[in-house]
């Protein structure tokens, strides 16, 4: 299991950014089985083929929650061993604290970043399937609403979504401004989403998109969501889990004992990662 580091120049958000890899290509036991066959049959190592897996891989993108980075999953998470057994590629941007959506004033299209031009990228660079069924996109907390809104904004690209935890800034913001919490503040929110009052049913409410993904006849991916019982977010995933069920999408939605932390979805991720069509 190869883990990359990459640098590249971003034409979405016009600098260079960092993503971390995960490439099934090569595998401890096919190696050690090669060695052992090479010690005992008293055959040279010179020469010997290295037992590559060559792909196209299936391939997850998978986003950050707020105040992360590219790091996180590898860190926090059994990523690398779940990829391993499944014989996964596992893409990790940075998606800074922008909640995955484009803000064009300032050239920061990081919609477009994660719907569709890191796809592009990652495919020109690794042995990743060009297949939309074998590509997926998913995320925690706010990476999961990036998940949600970018997976359905570009549907022709991603054949199912993984939502752990989504952070549902979506309705209510007037119950939800705080000022103890940068990301809870006015300023910060209406920096992120624009004029909160027009929010809900515009091209940053993931309810919307599923409607109009079912009523333009575009590719309908699969949703797996996730939540913790005691996580203040539970309400508004299990809404928008009953909201796009009634569009037609089809919804994988499960309610798991636990809050909002890593802890929950570290037991979330192995179940979506199995959920999905591997």
């Amino acid at each position: 299991m190869a883990r990359i580091t990459v640098d590249y120049f971003s034409a979405a958000l016009m600098r260079t950014t960092t993503l971390d890899v995960i490439l099934p290509v090569d595998n401890t036991g096919d190696a050690m089985a090669l060695d052992y066959n090479l010690r005992h049959n008293n055959q040279s190592h010179v020469g010997a083929p290295y037992p590559v897996r060559k792909g196209p891989f299936k391939t997850l993108f998978l986003l950050h929650g707020i105040t992360g980075n590219h790091t996180d999953f590898i860190s926090e998470t059994r990523i690398r061993a779940l990829a391993e057994d499944h014989n996964l590629a596992v893409i990790m941007p940075s998606g800074y604290n922008a909640f995955y959506l484009d803000h064009p004033e300032t050239h920061n299209y990081y919609g477009r970043f994660v719907g569709q031009e890191l796809v592009e990228v990652a495919r020109a660079m690794f042995p990743l399937s060009q297949r939309r069924e074998d590509t997926f996109i998913g995320g925690v907390s706010m990476g999961a609403y990036g998940a949600l809104r970018n997976g359905l904004n570009y549907c022709e690209n991603f054949g199912a979504i993984i939502s752990l935890s989504s952070a549902m800034v979506v309705e209510g913001f007037d119950r939800i401004i705080s000022d103890d919490l940068f990301f809870l503040s006015r300023p910060f929110l209406e920096s992120t989403f624009g004029d909160l009052d027009h929010v809900v049913d515009s091209d940053k409410d993931p309810g919307r998109l599923a409607a109009d993904i079912v009523y333009c006849d575009r590719p309908r991916p699969r949703v797996f969501m996730a939540v913790g019982n005691q996580d203040p977010l539970a309400p508004a995933n299990r809404y928008l889990a009953d909201r796009m069920r009634g569009t037609g999408i089809d919804v994988t939605y499960r309610e798991m004992n636990g809050g909002h932390d890593w802890h929950l979805w570290n037991e979330a991720l192995q179940q979506a990662i199995d959920w999905l069509p591997l």
